[in-house]
């Protein structure tokens, strides 16, 4: 008799249980296709993300009882135009420990990883080894200093990084990987809080300038550049160059002369360095390092020479590309937008 009263009760534990984790799940911001499959630990996991980017982001998630919007702060309208705007890549928001607190679902047209295999573990999981030091150093707020006359206890930095992501995608649909990561453009901003104005134990120091707290990272990623460099079809304001792996043009194709009034045989041995404003050479060194290290990149904009003397604003994606049976790295292969 006691037996079946411990079986009995064991089984309606197990039944409140059950229905309080389809409850929970059921809560989750996902479609109901995706929630009627998750396992508890996930169940657990997704929530814990998800009221972690609402302590972050308080005022983005303020609703009317009949469901619109009220009060909704600048956060959301900063997500959903990134989601408008990002057919070719993806959202994703970070903790300041490198938990991903969010990511679209779209990121699984570009990495083959699902948002919910994504969501609640750390990007350094996903992440080139190579990169983890410099993401740390994002979220850490490294160089970072914080503003005394400011009157605000929150601030934002702008952020522009790259890395190298795990990409599962057959590779008739992954697009350029090197072994097994793919290159990611990443833009958005970090969010800091003044020391003593944040209810959390984690503070970073930057440059003996006190301690900054970090709440968190929000960006958008993009494939670069979505298809194979010998795909693409160039616009009328885009030259390509081939050059070496210090940047010496050794090929220019006929839009050169249209845009910037050079003749290609003039730029030949001629480094992009020589045609780069002076104030801008410091961002394309760093662009050129991280290519070399990451084998893709896109410059930031910066002011390229004309023949008649003068300076137009350009921006440049630029591959690595390797040859077949090779040990080291053919060429630089270079596309510049000219506005």
């Amino acid at each position: 008799m006691n037996g079946q009263v411990v079986k009995s009760s064991a089984r309606n534990r197990r039944e409140k249980e059950n229905n309080e984790f389809g409850e929970l799940a059921r809560l989750l911001p996902l479609p109901y296709a995706i929630t009627c499959q998750l396992d508890k630990a996930s169940v657990i996991r997704l929530t814990s993300s998800y009221l972690n980017l609402r302590r972050v982001f308080p005022n983005g998630f303020n609703l009317c009882q009949n469901g619109t919007t009220a009060n909704v702060g600048p956060e959301i309208y900063e997500i959903a135009s990134h989601l408008m705007q990002t057919l070719d890549g993806f959202v994703f928001v970070l903790a300041a420990d490198g938990k991903i607190m969010y990511i679209s679902e779209t990121a699984s047209v570009h990495l083959g990883l699902s948002q919910v295999e994504l969501t609640g573990n750390y990007m350094y999981d996903y992440i080139h080894a190579q990169d983890q030091i410099e993401l740390a150093n994002i979220l850490m707020g490294a160089g970072v200093k914080w503003n005394e006359a400011a009157a605000a206890d929150e601030f934002e930095v702008e952020r522009v990084f790259f890395l190298r992501m795990k990409c599962v995608l057959a590779k008739r649909n992954a697009g350029l990987t090197d072994s097994g990561y793919k290159v990611i453009h990443c833009s958005g901003y970090s969010r800091f809080r003044r020391p003593n104005g944040l209810e959390t134990s984690q503070t970073r120091t930057t440059d003996g300038e006190g301690a900054l707290d970090c709440l968190g990272l929000i960006a958008v990623g993009y494939t670069l550049p979505p298809t194979a460099v010998t795909e693409i079809r160039l616009s009328a304001f885009v030259f390509m160059f081939r050059a070496s792996l210090d940047l010496s043009l050794v090929f220019l194709d006929s839009r050169v002369s249209e845009l910037i009034g050079f003749e290609a045989q003039q730029l030949l041995d001629k480094t992009l360095y020589e045609l780069c404003h002076v104030c801008d050479m410091d961002a394309m060194r760093k662009a050129h390092c991280s290519l070399l290290l990451k084998h893709q990149v896109t410059t930031s904009y910066y002011r390229l020479l004309t023949a008649q003397g003068g300076w137009v604003w350009a921006q440049t994606q630029l591959t690595l590309v390797h040859i077949p049976r090779a040990s080291r790295p053919n060429c630089i292969v270079g596309m510049t937008s000219v506005l």
